[in-house]
Protein backbone atom coordinates (compact mmCIF):
# COMPACT_ATOMS: atom_id res chain seq x y z
CA UNK A 1 0.00 0.00 0.00
CA UNK A 2 1.28 3.45 -0.96
CA UNK A 3 1.36 6.23 1.60
CA UNK A 4 1.06 9.87 0.56
CA UNK A 5 4.38 11.54 1.43
CA UNK A 6 4.75 14.67 3.49
CA UNK A 7 5.61 17.76 1.47
CA UNK A 8 8.71 18.42 3.54
CA UNK A 9 10.18 14.97 2.93
CA UNK A 10 9.20 15.04 -0.74
CA UNK A 11 11.01 18.36 -1.19
CA UNK A 12 14.12 17.11 0.63
CA UNK A 13 14.15 13.88 -1.33
CA UNK A 14 13.62 15.54 -4.71
CA UNK A 15 16.27 18.18 -3.98
CA UNK A 16 18.78 15.36 -3.60
CA UNK A 17 17.25 13.10 -6.26
CA UNK A 18 16.92 15.66 -9.08
CA UNK A 19 20.62 15.88 -9.98
CA UNK A 20 20.99 12.15 -9.37
CA UNK A 21 18.11 11.48 -11.76
CA UNK A 22 19.69 13.74 -14.37
CA UNK A 23 22.96 11.90 -13.83
CA UNK A 24 21.26 8.53 -14.33
CA UNK A 25 19.50 9.82 -17.45
CA UNK A 26 22.83 11.03 -18.73
CA UNK A 27 24.33 7.58 -18.23
CA UNK A 28 21.62 5.82 -20.21
CA UNK A 29 21.77 8.57 -22.84
CA UNK A 30 25.12 7.17 -23.91
CA UNK A 31 23.41 4.03 -25.14
CA UNK A 32 20.55 5.98 -26.71
CA UNK A 33 22.91 8.21 -28.70
CA UNK A 34 25.02 5.22 -29.72
CA UNK A 35 21.96 3.40 -31.07
CA UNK A 36 20.72 6.53 -32.88
CA UNK A 37 24.04 6.83 -34.74
CA UNK A 38 24.68 3.11 -35.23
CA UNK A 39 21.08 2.65 -36.36
CA UNK A 40 22.05 4.21 -39.69
CA UNK A 41 24.29 1.18 -40.31
CA UNK A 42 21.32 -1.21 -40.26
CA UNK A 43 19.58 -3.77 -37.99
CA UNK A 44 22.69 -5.97 -37.71
CA UNK A 45 24.74 -3.10 -36.28
CA UNK A 46 21.96 -2.19 -33.84
CA UNK A 47 21.75 -5.81 -32.74
CA UNK A 48 25.54 -6.10 -32.27
CA UNK A 49 25.97 -2.89 -30.28
CA UNK A 50 22.91 -3.71 -28.19
CA UNK A 51 24.11 -7.23 -27.41
CA UNK A 52 27.65 -6.07 -26.63
CA UNK A 53 26.44 -3.15 -24.50
CA UNK A 54 24.21 -5.25 -22.28
CA UNK A 55 26.97 -7.85 -21.98
CA UNK A 56 29.40 -5.18 -20.80
CA UNK A 57 26.84 -3.69 -18.45
CA UNK A 58 26.00 -7.10 -16.98
CA UNK A 59 29.62 -7.63 -15.98
CA UNK A 60 30.09 -3.98 -14.96
CA UNK A 61 27.01 -4.03 -12.73
CA UNK A 62 28.59 -6.68 -10.50
CA UNK A 63 31.55 -4.41 -9.84
CA UNK A 64 29.30 -1.38 -9.47
CA UNK A 65 27.20 -3.10 -6.82
CA UNK A 66 30.29 -4.08 -4.86
CA UNK A 67 31.68 -0.54 -5.00
CA UNK A 68 28.32 0.86 -3.92
CA UNK A 69 28.90 -0.79 -0.56
CA UNK A 70 30.28 2.64 0.39
CA UNK A 71 26.72 4.06 0.29
CA UNK A 72 25.41 3.10 3.68
CA UNK A 73 28.73 3.53 5.51
CA UNK A 74 29.50 6.96 4.07
CA UNK A 75 25.94 8.28 4.45
CA UNK A 76 25.81 7.19 8.09
CA UNK A 77 29.26 8.71 8.74
CA UNK A 78 28.19 12.01 7.21
CA UNK A 79 24.91 11.98 9.15
CA UNK A 80 26.91 11.41 12.33
CA UNK A 81 29.20 14.38 11.58
CA UNK A 82 32.23 12.29 10.51
CA UNK A 83 33.32 13.63 7.07
CA UNK A 84 36.85 12.38 7.84
CA UNK A 85 35.53 8.82 7.87
CA UNK A 86 33.81 9.47 4.52
CA UNK A 87 37.22 10.32 3.06
CA UNK A 88 38.81 7.19 4.50
CA UNK A 89 36.01 5.15 2.99
CA UNK A 90 36.56 6.73 -0.44
CA UNK A 91 40.26 5.81 -0.52
CA UNK A 92 39.55 2.22 0.42
CA UNK A 93 36.65 2.00 -2.04
CA UNK A 94 38.82 3.26 -4.92
CA UNK A 95 41.30 0.49 -4.14
CA UNK A 96 38.42 -1.99 -4.13
CA UNK A 97 37.17 -0.64 -7.47
CA UNK A 98 40.50 -1.23 -9.18
CA UNK A 99 40.87 -4.69 -7.62
CA UNK A 100 37.42 -5.73 -8.83
CA UNK A 101 37.90 -4.24 -12.32
CA UNK A 102 40.76 -6.58 -13.27
CA UNK A 103 38.89 -9.93 -13.23
CA UNK A 104 35.78 -8.34 -14.76
CA UNK A 105 37.88 -6.90 -17.61
CA UNK A 106 39.31 -10.36 -18.24
CA UNK A 107 35.89 -12.01 -18.13
CA UNK A 108 34.61 -9.97 -21.08
CA UNK A 109 37.10 -11.69 -23.37
CA UNK A 110 34.86 -14.77 -23.29
CA UNK A 111 31.72 -13.00 -24.56
CA UNK A 112 32.15 -14.08 -28.21
CA UNK A 113 32.31 -17.83 -27.53
CA UNK A 114 29.27 -17.54 -25.26
CA UNK A 115 27.29 -15.81 -28.05
CA UNK A 116 28.27 -18.61 -30.45
CA UNK A 117 27.14 -21.34 -28.04
CA UNK A 118 23.77 -19.63 -27.52
CA UNK A 119 23.29 -19.46 -31.30
CA UNK A 120 23.51 -15.74 -32.10
CA UNK A 121 23.97 -14.99 -35.82
CA UNK A 122 27.66 -15.04 -36.83
CA UNK A 123 27.62 -11.54 -38.34
CA UNK A 124 26.21 -10.09 -35.12
CA UNK A 125 28.78 -12.00 -33.04
CA UNK A 126 31.69 -10.61 -35.08
CA UNK A 127 30.54 -7.01 -34.70
CA UNK A 128 29.76 -7.45 -31.00
CA UNK A 129 33.24 -8.88 -30.35
CA UNK A 130 34.91 -5.94 -32.08
CA UNK A 131 32.88 -3.51 -29.95
CA UNK A 132 33.73 -5.28 -26.68
CA UNK A 133 37.44 -5.50 -27.48
CA UNK A 134 37.53 -1.72 -26.94
CA UNK A 135 34.67 -1.17 -24.52
CA UNK A 136 36.00 -3.60 -21.89
CA UNK A 137 38.74 -1.06 -21.03
CA UNK A 138 36.04 1.26 -19.68
CA UNK A 139 35.74 -1.07 -16.67
CA UNK A 140 38.60 0.75 -14.90
CA UNK A 141 37.47 4.40 -15.20
CA UNK A 142 33.84 3.30 -14.88
CA UNK A 143 34.17 1.69 -11.45
CA UNK A 144 36.43 4.49 -10.18
CA UNK A 145 33.73 6.94 -11.28
CA UNK A 146 31.11 5.01 -9.29
CA UNK A 147 33.28 5.16 -6.15
CA UNK A 148 33.68 8.94 -6.41
CA UNK A 149 30.00 9.40 -7.30
CA UNK A 150 28.74 7.47 -4.28
CA UNK A 151 31.16 9.37 -2.00
CA UNK A 152 30.03 12.76 -3.26
CA UNK A 153 26.30 12.04 -3.16
CA UNK A 154 26.56 10.61 0.37
CA UNK A 155 27.73 14.11 1.39
CA UNK A 156 24.96 15.83 -0.62
CA UNK A 157 27.43 17.01 -3.30
CA UNK A 158 25.71 16.44 -6.65
CA UNK A 159 26.54 19.29 -9.05
CA UNK A 160 29.89 17.81 -10.18
CA UNK A 161 28.08 14.57 -11.04
CA UNK A 162 25.75 16.42 -13.36
CA UNK A 163 28.62 18.36 -14.92
CA UNK A 164 30.50 15.11 -15.56
CA UNK A 165 27.51 13.53 -17.27
CA UNK A 166 26.77 16.56 -19.46
CA UNK A 167 30.35 16.92 -20.66
CA UNK A 168 30.74 13.16 -21.08
CA UNK A 169 27.63 12.99 -23.28
CA UNK A 170 28.81 15.87 -25.44
CA UNK A 171 32.13 14.13 -25.99
CA UNK A 172 30.41 10.82 -26.71
CA UNK A 173 27.99 12.31 -29.26
CA UNK A 174 30.74 14.27 -31.04
CA UNK A 175 33.02 11.25 -31.29
CA UNK A 176 30.15 8.99 -32.37
CA UNK A 177 29.46 11.39 -35.25
CA UNK A 178 33.13 11.53 -36.21
CA UNK A 179 34.35 7.97 -35.63
CA UNK A 180 31.40 5.86 -36.76
CA UNK A 181 31.18 7.54 -40.18
CA UNK A 182 34.75 8.86 -40.61
CA UNK A 183 34.29 12.61 -40.41
CA UNK A 184 36.78 15.43 -39.67
CA UNK A 185 39.60 13.40 -41.20
CA UNK A 186 39.11 10.50 -38.77
CA UNK A 187 38.74 6.88 -39.94
CA UNK A 188 35.28 5.34 -40.35
CA UNK A 189 35.31 2.68 -37.62
CA UNK A 190 31.63 1.71 -37.57
CA UNK A 191 30.61 0.04 -34.31
CA UNK A 192 34.22 0.21 -33.07
CA UNK A 193 33.98 3.99 -33.33
CA UNK A 194 31.01 3.93 -30.99
CA UNK A 195 33.02 1.97 -28.42
CA UNK A 196 35.96 4.40 -28.70
CA UNK A 197 33.59 7.32 -28.10
CA UNK A 198 32.09 5.80 -24.96
CA UNK A 199 35.50 4.80 -23.58
CA UNK A 200 36.79 8.35 -23.99
CA UNK A 201 33.67 9.78 -22.33
CA UNK A 202 34.24 7.51 -19.31
CA UNK A 203 37.67 9.02 -18.73
CA UNK A 204 36.21 12.52 -19.07
CA UNK A 205 33.58 11.78 -16.41
CA UNK A 206 36.13 10.27 -14.05
CA UNK A 207 38.42 13.28 -14.30
CA UNK A 208 35.61 15.64 -13.22
CA UNK A 209 34.32 13.65 -10.24
CA UNK A 210 37.86 12.81 -9.11
CA UNK A 211 38.73 16.51 -9.08
CA UNK A 212 35.52 17.29 -7.17
CA UNK A 213 36.32 14.57 -4.62
CA UNK A 214 39.82 15.95 -4.04
CA UNK A 215 38.43 19.46 -3.54
CA UNK A 216 35.87 18.14 -1.07
CA UNK A 217 38.55 16.28 0.89
CA UNK A 218 40.73 19.39 1.04
CA UNK A 219 37.79 21.49 2.21
CA UNK A 220 37.28 19.05 5.09
CA UNK A 221 41.00 19.12 5.96
CA UNK A 222 41.23 15.40 5.22
CA UNK A 223 44.38 13.45 5.98
CA UNK A 224 44.83 9.80 5.07
CA UNK A 225 45.44 7.78 8.24
CA UNK A 226 46.87 4.72 6.53
CA UNK A 227 45.39 1.44 5.37
CA UNK A 228 42.66 -0.10 7.50
CA UNK A 229 41.70 -3.60 6.45
CA UNK A 230 38.39 -3.40 8.27
CA UNK A 231 37.17 -0.42 6.22
CA UNK A 232 38.03 -2.28 3.02
CA UNK A 233 36.21 -5.37 4.24
CA UNK A 234 33.20 -3.37 5.49
CA UNK A 235 32.64 -1.90 2.02
CA UNK A 236 33.28 -5.21 0.28
CA UNK A 237 31.06 -7.37 2.46
CA UNK A 238 28.17 -4.91 2.32
CA UNK A 239 28.59 -4.35 -1.41
CA UNK A 240 29.06 -7.96 -2.51
CA UNK A 241 25.42 -9.06 -1.97
CA UNK A 242 24.31 -5.85 -3.70
CA UNK A 243 26.60 -6.58 -6.63
CA UNK A 244 25.36 -10.15 -6.99
CA UNK A 245 21.78 -8.86 -6.70
CA UNK A 246 22.37 -6.40 -9.54
CA UNK A 247 24.02 -9.16 -11.56
CA UNK A 248 21.01 -11.40 -11.00
CA UNK A 249 18.68 -8.62 -12.17
CA UNK A 250 20.63 -7.34 -15.16
CA UNK A 251 21.94 -10.81 -16.01
CA UNK A 252 18.47 -12.11 -16.74
CA UNK A 253 17.90 -9.21 -19.17
CA UNK A 254 21.25 -10.00 -20.81
CA UNK A 255 20.40 -13.69 -21.15
CA UNK A 256 16.99 -12.85 -22.58
CA UNK A 257 18.71 -10.56 -25.09
CA UNK A 258 21.08 -13.36 -26.09
CA UNK A 259 18.18 -15.82 -26.42
CA UNK A 260 16.33 -13.34 -28.63
CA UNK A 261 19.48 -13.29 -30.76
CA UNK A 262 18.53 -16.80 -31.83
CA UNK A 263 15.41 -15.34 -33.43
CA UNK A 264 17.37 -13.15 -35.87
CA UNK A 265 18.79 -9.64 -36.21
CA UNK A 266 15.37 -7.98 -36.54
CA UNK A 267 14.11 -9.47 -33.29
CA UNK A 268 17.35 -8.51 -31.54
CA UNK A 269 17.14 -4.95 -32.90
CA UNK A 270 13.54 -4.59 -31.67
CA UNK A 271 14.58 -5.91 -28.27
CA UNK A 272 17.49 -3.46 -28.01
CA UNK A 273 15.49 -0.40 -29.02
CA UNK A 274 12.69 -1.28 -26.59
CA UNK A 275 15.17 -2.03 -23.82
CA UNK A 276 16.85 1.31 -24.40
CA UNK A 277 13.54 3.16 -24.22
CA UNK A 278 12.49 1.62 -20.92
CA UNK A 279 15.99 2.16 -19.56
CA UNK A 280 15.43 5.90 -20.00
CA UNK A 281 12.25 5.89 -17.91
CA UNK A 282 13.84 3.52 -15.38
CA UNK A 283 16.54 6.08 -14.58
CA UNK A 284 14.03 8.22 -12.65
CA UNK A 285 13.26 5.54 -10.03
CA UNK A 286 16.95 4.61 -10.09
CA UNK A 287 17.82 8.20 -9.15
CA UNK A 288 15.17 8.07 -6.46
CA UNK A 289 16.71 4.78 -5.28
CA UNK A 290 20.11 6.43 -4.81
CA UNK A 291 18.47 9.33 -3.00
CA UNK A 292 16.50 6.95 -0.78
CA UNK A 293 19.70 5.09 0.16
CA UNK A 294 21.37 8.37 1.14
CA UNK A 295 18.36 9.79 3.01
CA UNK A 296 17.73 6.55 4.90
CA UNK A 297 21.41 6.22 5.82
CA UNK A 298 21.77 9.84 6.89
CA UNK A 299 18.66 9.69 9.07
CA UNK A 300 19.87 6.51 10.75
CA UNK A 301 23.26 8.15 11.29
CA UNK A 302 21.48 11.03 13.07
CA UNK A 303 19.50 8.59 15.21
CA UNK A 304 16.20 9.37 13.45
CA UNK A 305 14.58 6.06 12.41
CA UNK A 306 11.20 7.68 11.75
CA UNK A 307 12.86 10.00 9.23
CA UNK A 308 14.46 6.98 7.56
CA UNK A 309 11.07 5.28 7.21
CA UNK A 310 9.49 8.42 5.79
CA UNK A 311 12.28 8.78 3.24
CA UNK A 312 11.78 5.21 1.99
CA UNK A 313 8.01 5.54 1.74
CA UNK A 314 8.21 8.87 -0.06
CA UNK A 315 10.66 7.58 -2.66
CA UNK A 316 8.47 4.52 -3.28
CA UNK A 317 5.32 6.58 -3.83
CA UNK A 318 7.02 8.99 -6.24
CA UNK A 319 8.57 6.14 -8.24
CA UNK A 320 5.32 4.19 -8.64
CA UNK A 321 3.33 7.25 -9.70
CA UNK A 322 5.93 8.25 -12.28
CA UNK A 323 6.30 4.78 -13.78
CA UNK A 324 2.54 4.32 -14.01
CA UNK A 325 2.35 7.53 -16.04
CA UNK A 326 5.21 6.53 -18.33
CA UNK A 327 3.76 3.07 -18.82
CA UNK A 328 0.53 4.64 -20.05
CA UNK A 329 2.39 6.87 -22.50
CA UNK A 330 4.39 3.98 -23.98
CA UNK A 331 1.24 1.86 -24.36
CA UNK A 332 -0.65 4.65 -26.15
CA UNK A 333 2.01 5.71 -28.67
CA UNK A 334 4.53 2.87 -29.12
CA UNK A 335 5.25 3.32 -32.84
CA UNK A 336 5.91 7.01 -32.41
CA UNK A 337 8.75 6.50 -29.95
CA UNK A 338 10.11 3.42 -31.76
CA UNK A 339 10.17 5.41 -35.00
CA UNK A 340 12.88 7.64 -33.56
CA UNK A 341 15.33 4.74 -33.93
CA UNK A 342 14.27 2.83 -37.03
CA UNK A 343 11.92 2.79 -40.02
CA UNK A 344 12.13 -0.97 -40.51
CA UNK A 345 8.55 -2.26 -40.43
CA UNK A 346 9.44 -5.67 -38.98
CA UNK A 347 11.34 -4.07 -36.12
CA UNK A 348 8.53 -1.59 -35.48
CA UNK A 349 5.84 -4.29 -35.34
CA UNK A 350 7.75 -6.51 -32.94
CA UNK A 351 8.93 -3.55 -30.85
CA UNK A 352 5.33 -2.45 -30.36
CA UNK A 353 4.44 -5.81 -28.81
CA UNK A 354 7.42 -5.58 -26.47
CA UNK A 355 6.48 -2.06 -25.38
CA UNK A 356 3.00 -3.24 -24.42
CA UNK A 357 4.57 -5.75 -22.01
CA UNK A 358 7.09 -3.18 -20.78
CA UNK A 359 4.37 -0.66 -19.98
CA UNK A 360 3.07 -3.10 -17.36
CA UNK A 361 6.29 -4.27 -15.71
CA UNK A 362 7.74 -0.73 -15.49
CA UNK A 363 5.64 -0.03 -12.40
CA UNK A 364 7.03 -3.04 -10.55
CA UNK A 365 10.54 -2.36 -11.85
CA UNK A 366 10.49 1.17 -10.46
CA UNK A 367 9.11 0.03 -7.12
CA UNK A 368 11.72 -2.70 -6.64
CA UNK A 369 14.54 -0.28 -7.50
CA UNK A 370 13.49 2.17 -4.77
CA UNK A 371 12.88 -0.59 -2.24
CA UNK A 372 16.37 -1.94 -2.95
CA UNK A 373 17.85 1.51 -2.35
CA UNK A 374 15.96 2.06 0.89
CA UNK A 375 17.04 -1.35 2.20
CA UNK A 376 20.64 -0.68 1.15
CA UNK A 377 20.60 2.63 3.01
CA UNK A 378 19.53 0.76 6.15
CA UNK A 379 22.45 -1.66 5.73
CA UNK A 380 20.47 -4.55 4.22
CA UNK A 381 21.70 -5.77 0.82
CA UNK A 382 20.82 -9.45 1.21
CA UNK A 383 17.05 -9.14 0.86
CA UNK A 384 17.32 -7.76 -2.66
CA UNK A 385 19.85 -10.46 -3.56
CA UNK A 386 17.54 -13.36 -2.72
CA UNK A 387 14.45 -11.63 -4.08
CA UNK A 388 16.13 -11.19 -7.48
CA UNK A 389 17.56 -14.71 -7.61
CA UNK A 390 14.19 -16.29 -6.87
CA UNK A 391 12.02 -13.82 -8.79
CA UNK A 392 14.03 -13.65 -12.01
CA UNK A 393 15.78 -17.00 -12.23
CA UNK A 394 13.27 -19.34 -10.57
CA UNK A 395 10.08 -17.64 -11.79
CA UNK A 396 10.64 -15.20 -14.64
CA UNK A 397 13.20 -16.93 -16.86
CA UNK A 398 11.66 -20.44 -16.88
CA UNK A 399 8.21 -18.99 -17.54
CA UNK A 400 9.55 -16.72 -20.29
CA UNK A 401 11.39 -19.57 -22.02
CA UNK A 402 8.26 -21.71 -21.92
CA UNK A 403 6.11 -18.96 -23.46
CA UNK A 404 8.75 -18.03 -26.03
CA UNK A 405 9.83 -21.46 -27.25
CA UNK A 406 7.23 -23.85 -25.83
CA UNK A 407 4.18 -21.84 -26.87
CA UNK A 408 5.94 -20.19 -29.83
CA UNK A 409 5.37 -16.60 -28.69
CA UNK A 410 8.95 -15.58 -29.43
CA UNK A 411 10.38 -12.37 -27.98
CA UNK A 412 7.08 -11.20 -26.39
CA UNK A 413 6.98 -14.47 -24.47
CA UNK A 414 10.44 -13.86 -23.01
CA UNK A 415 9.41 -10.36 -22.01
CA UNK A 416 6.28 -11.75 -20.40
CA UNK A 417 8.57 -13.86 -18.22
CA UNK A 418 10.55 -10.73 -17.29
CA UNK A 419 7.29 -9.11 -16.23
CA UNK A 420 6.36 -12.05 -13.98
CA UNK A 421 9.82 -12.05 -12.44
CA UNK A 422 9.73 -8.33 -11.65
CA UNK A 423 6.33 -8.67 -9.99
CA UNK A 424 7.68 -11.46 -7.77
CA UNK A 425 10.77 -9.41 -6.84
CA UNK A 426 8.70 -6.33 -6.04
CA UNK A 427 6.28 -8.19 -3.78
CA UNK A 428 9.11 -9.81 -1.83
CA UNK A 429 11.01 -6.53 -1.33
CA UNK A 430 7.84 -4.73 -0.28
CA UNK A 431 7.38 -7.36 2.42
CA UNK A 432 11.02 -7.05 3.56
CA UNK A 433 10.86 -3.23 3.71
CA UNK A 434 7.67 -3.40 5.75
CA UNK A 435 9.41 -5.65 8.26
CA UNK A 436 12.45 -3.38 8.34
CA UNK A 437 10.27 -0.30 8.84
CA UNK A 438 8.42 -2.02 11.69
CA UNK A 439 11.75 -2.84 13.37
CA UNK A 440 12.95 0.76 12.99
CA UNK A 441 9.67 2.08 14.41
CA UNK A 442 10.13 -0.10 17.48
CA UNK A 443 13.57 1.46 18.11
CA UNK A 444 12.33 5.04 17.61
Amino acid sequence: MLVLPSRAEARSLLALAAPLILTQLGLVLYGTVDILFVGRLGPEAIAAVGLASISYFTVFILGMGIVMGIDSHSSKAFGAGRPDLCGQLLIHTLALALAVAVPLWALLAFAGPVYAVIGVERGVVTLAESYLSIMRWAMFPGLAFVACRQFLQSMNVTKPLLAAIVLGNLVNAALDWALIFGRCGLPALGVRGSACATLTANFVMLSIVAAASVLRLRAEGFRFHGWHRKLFEDVFYLGLPGGVQMLAEVGVFALVTALIGRLGAHALAANQITLNLISVTFMIPMGLSHAAAVRVGQNLGRGNPKGAIEAGRTALTLAVLFMAGMGLILAVMPRLVLGLFTSDETVLTLGTKLLYVASIFQIFDGAQAVLTGALRGSGNTRSALWANIVGHWAVGLPLGCYMAFGLGWGAPGLWGGLCAGLIAVCLRLRFDWSRRAAALSATG
